[in-house]
């Protein structure tokens, strides 16, 4: 008997310590509808006589049961984004609803259906209109007709998770984010070595003072990445004095990128670039002196597996350039088969500098630190060049690549609670590769020179395969 009293004190003790935490915390996500936007909010209800829900129960800011309610709503990119508060008039109404299945209001309501909500919620009413559609609890968009986010906490009295709880696998997609780094130093190699890779000098200058470009190029890669990069600028260079020339242009370049677990990068921006050109009186040689700047921002949805499905999260960093190329252009040595062989050489410094940035949205964000690096390399190689006909000349080139540096930045940084912090070395470049090219200039008329120009390489810094083409006109 004393057995059977001492239960019924305890059982009728732990219901009134279920009805006493009537605190609510919820959490949605985007990446069930492919936005990095979240929420997190809370609720406190009067749950007295409302336990076990077979249909629906309603909490009204009146009196009846709504004692406060708070949402946090951030990154959708709509006017949704905001805090909604019931204090502030945003919301008056909570319904929730058990979609005929039953639900138990004194549990983390989430995992009642085997993981998923097993029910609905909604919150309505005020200025903010509906807010949590009853769906499954989903935030919509403020014209109530769009899921946004999807709910994927509610628990009474309990915190959302936080932290990492699956470090292997979060930490699988960490190392594609240092992609970004990647990405900057291809898109500052892109124009520097396709529709830069010979000195303004050795174009037909067509008897004129000055001459005006617009150039394309395009780089596609998938041996050791998967990353597709496109630039086009605008340029003009004059005579300087009877043995120079200086040139100027401005570019815009876009590179796109696959990364795992479904993620991808997009990165896009401008750069300035500027060259020197000197030709020694009386020779042919040329020595040219070329700088790049180069400003781009990198839009990174990071994706991985987080509680056995994908989740993602979202980040933008921003990226600086900064590139110097001194070569040097022998005239044409020997000569067979109809071309003139002339060799090259050049030394080029690039400093790549990716910028801090935290991500949003998502279960498990990451905080990246900035990264820095100075690579350096030095090209040596041959053209042939033939005149095919008056208008038209073909140049065949070949270059041997050697990089004076060691291993890229580490990637440091955490997740953003703090919990595991993580530090990745550096990838080493490949030292040594090959580049093969070739050129055709066509003069459509005495003022116009057509250029295309293709190059592929050995596995190695460079993209796989590149094209550039540019229109020259002189006055």
């Amino acid at each position: 008997m004393n057995y059977l009293k001492i239960s019924f004190l305890l059982a009728a003790a732990a219901t009134a310590t279920q009805l006493d935490a009537t605190i609510y915390n919820m959490q949605w996500s985007g990446a069930a509808y492919g936005n990095a936007g979240s929420a997190t909010g809370s609720m406190d209800l009067n749950l007295s006589g409302k336990i076990n829900m077979a249909s629906s129960f309603d909490f009204f800011s009146s009196g009846n049961g709504l004692n406060s309610a708070t949402i946090t709503i951030s990154g959708t990119g709509t006017s949704r984004d905001g805090t909604y508060t019931a204090a502030g008039g945003h919301l008056n109404t909570i319904v929730f609803g058990a979609l005929g299945h039953g639900a138990d209001l004194t549990q983390e309501m989430v995992a009642q259906g085997s993981g998923t909500f097993n029910g609905w919620l909604h919150f309505f009413g005020g200025t903010a209109g509906n807010i949590v559609e009853p769906s499954f609890g989903d935030i919509t968009d403020p014209v109530g007709s769009t899921a946004l986010l999807k709910l994927t906490f509610l628990g009474l009295g309990t915190p959302p998770p936080s932290g990492v709880t699956d470090v292997p696998a979060w930490m699988s997609s960490i190392s594609g984010a240092n992609q970004t780094y990647a990405t900057g130093v291809t898109l500052g190699n892109l124009p520097l070595e396709g529709a830069h890779h010979r000195p303004m000098l050795s174009y037909d200058r067509m008897g004129k003072e000055h001459q005006a470009w617009a150039t394309g190029d395009f780089g596609s890669s998938s041996r050791t990445r998967d990353a597709h990069v496109t630039t086009g600028e605008a340029g003009l260079n004059w005579n300087a004095g009877q043995n120079g020339l200086f040139g100027f242009a401005l570019g815009h370049g876009e590179q796109n990128a696959d990364l795992a677990f479904s993620g991808s990068s997009a990165t896009k921006g401008d750069y300035a670039l500027a060259e020197f050109d000197y030709r020694p009186g009386g020779s042919q040689w040329v020595v040219s002196l070329l700088g790049m700047v180069g400003s781009w921002e990198s839009k990174i949805n990071r994706g991985y597996t987080s509680g056995g499905s994908s989740d993602f999260s979202y980040g933008v960093a921003d990226l600086i350039t900064r590139s110097a190329r001194l070569r040097v252009d022998a005239p044409s040595l020997a000569t067979f088969g109809g071309f003139g062989f002339a060799p090259y050489a050049s030394y080029t410094v690039t400093q790549t500098v990716v910028g801090a940035y935290t991500e949003t949205g998502g279960g498990f964000p990451a905080s990246f630190d900035e990264q820095t690096h100075n690579s350096i390399e030095a090209r040596a190689g041959v053209t042939a060049t033939k005149d095919l006909d008056a208008q038209t000349k073909l140049l065949l080139t070949v270059e041997a690549i050697h990089r004076f540096d060691g291993a890229g930045p580490g990637l440091t940084g955490q997740d953003v609670t703090g919990g595991v912090a993580f530090s990745l070395p550096g990838t080493a470049p490949r030292n040594n590769y090959v580049r093969f090219g070739f050129d055709i200039d066509r003069k459509l008329n005495e003022n116009t020179l057509l250029n295309i120009s293709a190059h592929t390489s050995t596995i190695g810094e460079e993209q796989d395969v590149s094209a550039a083409i540019s229109i020259r006109r002189a006055f």
